[in-house]
């Protein structure tokens, strides 16, 4: 028998408003407006996700009037394939989307989540790393995009010394591996400079510009602001370096690969091996260097994070916030020495393990907890809920509504995410290891993309394991449970089997 929710759900979408929709409306005699934020490398190192070292006091206040997902994933760790996957609703194997190239050149008839909301009346702007290719920037924004210019080189340099060995750097790096440097140089900066000096905050100022604007119109908005940082290089004014001492951050206490880790675990991370001054080949990271990093990172989050909170209190200076739903979400997450390494590339659960916190008018409840897992794909028929509006019918994520009208509700029982291992470009080639978040397990198995053969399984149990120090998977004690995993993963095609039923 169909459900009431179920009922009332069917009804207002053929009316073309969810229930919370409708009420929003009525308040503002339009469809709310959408402040979408990304940040990028964004892992939970967050107040409102129980770091107590950190300085996140905006986010942390946006999560105050909130709901946070504690355990949303990103369905592949990495920049590209993350957000195209999230901003077009399909998971990383649709295209071939897992390759990283263009979403214009791999699926060129997607129909986007903007595309979605301007065909349907909303006023576009964005700025900042959204999609991460400038050719779907182009695409995807047209003449709605912001492109913030300044006084830095290379990948966003301000501090003279920067400036130079990103000159010098440049010879040696394109000698060494005969390809250019794209600017690279240190993996860190502390210049005393203002928060406009560097690109996201002259895109913070001009979003608040935008937001006046937006606030003297009578049409809805869709603003999508995506903050750089803490992407490397770990450039910061030097007064969000000084928030922090770094004898006083704690270093990862597992810096080591987990016991009976697969051929496939390990991953070098040559994203930051090809920075200046960082150890190359197979050379481990000093506990200095490590400190240091860790403190730009740190540095990096707090000065993203005073920007969001300029945001947020311009939303409030014009009005907008009962008009307005809020998505904070980070891109995937980041690796800070655990495991003996740095960046994302890999399937353990702080790679795909991100923030996710809405904020929407009329809540119920707010500061709450979701437990449900959430996966980045949710985002898109989310918005479309909560705005009224009819999700299109290709989407391969579901609405988290459920969970945000009642945080102990399980809208998903499980999430997917996946990393190719071997190989992104060549389909003969390509490995992939395809991860279940069921219960309290990690599972993942390494498969043959053409022939379908496990190579490999990993399994970590985080009721016992939280940092995931010890492979379970082939103990014999674990055969009946790897079995049940492996038919609820299916080959990284289980979500099918395990979305949420309507009733």
């Amino acid at each position: 028998m169909t459900s009431r929710r179920t009922f009332l759900k069917s009804m207002s979408a053929a009316l073309g408003y969810s229930i919370i929709a409708r009420g929003v409306a009525a308040a503002s005699k339009r469809r709310p407006n959408v402040l979408f934020i990304a940040v990028d490398d964004l892992r939970t190192e967050l107040g409102c996700y129980g770091n107590k070292q950190i300085k996140s006091p905006n986010i942390d206040r946006l999560a105050s009037q909130g709901i946070v997902f504690d355990r949303a994933y990103c369905q592949q760790p990495i920049c590209m394939a993350s957000r195209a996957s999230l901003l077009s609703g399909y998971r990383p194997d649709h295209a071939q989307i897992y390759n990283c190239k263009a979403l214009s050149e791999l699926d060129p008839d997607a129909l986007t989540l903007n595309k979605y909301f301007e065909q349907n009346g909303y006023a576009m702007w964005a700025s900042g790393k959204i999609y991460h290719h400038a050719a779907d920037r182009r695409r995807q924004w047209g003449h709605h995009y912001f492109n913030p210019t300044g006084e830095w080189k290379g990948r966003g340099y301000l501090a003279e010394e920067s400036k130079k060995i990103v000159a010098r750097y440049a010879k040696v790096y394109e000698k060494n591996r005969g390809r250019k440097s794209e600017g690279r140089g240190p993996a860190f900066e502390s210049p005393d400079v203002p928060d406009n000096a560097y690109a996201d905050g002259k895109m913070t100022e001009e979003a608040v510009k935008k937001l006046r604007e937006f606030a003297a119109s009578d049409t809805p908005f869709f603003m999508a602001v995506g903050f750089h940082k803490p992407h490397l290089p770990f450039n910061a004014p030097k007064k969000y370096w000084d928030l922090y001492k770094a004898e006083d951050i704690d270093l990862a206490d597992n810096p080591f690969l987990p016991k009976n880790a697969t051929e496939f675990t390990p991953y070098n991370f040559g994203e930051l091996r090809n920075y200046y001054g960082i150890p190359k080949g197979q050379k481990r990271i000093n506990e200095r260097l490590a400190r240091t990093l860790k403190h730009g990172y740190y540095a990096c989050v707090s000065y993203t994070d005073a920007l969001i909170g300029t945001l947020l209190d311009a939303l409030d200076a014009q009005n907008l916030r009962d008009k307005t739903i809020i998505v904070l979400w980070g891109d995937h997450g980041w690796k800070l020495g655990e495991h003996g390494m740095w960046c994302k590339h890999t399937e353990f659960d702080l790679d795909a393990h991100a923030p996710l916190i809405f904020s929407y008018p009329g809540m119920s409840g707010k500061g709450r907890r979701a437990v449900s897992f959430a996966e980045f794909v949710d985002i898109y028929p989310t918005l479309c809920e909560l705005t009224g509006l009819e999700a299109p019918a290709h989407l391969q994520g579901d609405s988290l509504v459920p969970a945000m009208e009642k945080p102990d509700v399980m809208v998903k029982k499980a999430a997917f995410t996946q990393w190719p291992k071997v190989s992104r470009t060549n389909p003969d080639k390509v490995i992939t290891g395809y991860t279940i978040k069921y219960k309290s397990y990690s599972y993942t198995e390494w498969t043959r993309n053409k022939t379908g053969e496990i190579l490999a399984r990993e399994l970590y149990d985080h009721a016992v394991d939280p940092a995931e120090n010890e492979n379970v998977a082939e103990y014999d004690k674990n055969k009946k449970l790897v079995n049940e995993l492996s038919t609820l993963l299916a080959g990284g095609k289980g979500w099918k089997k395990v979305r949420p039923s309507l009733n």
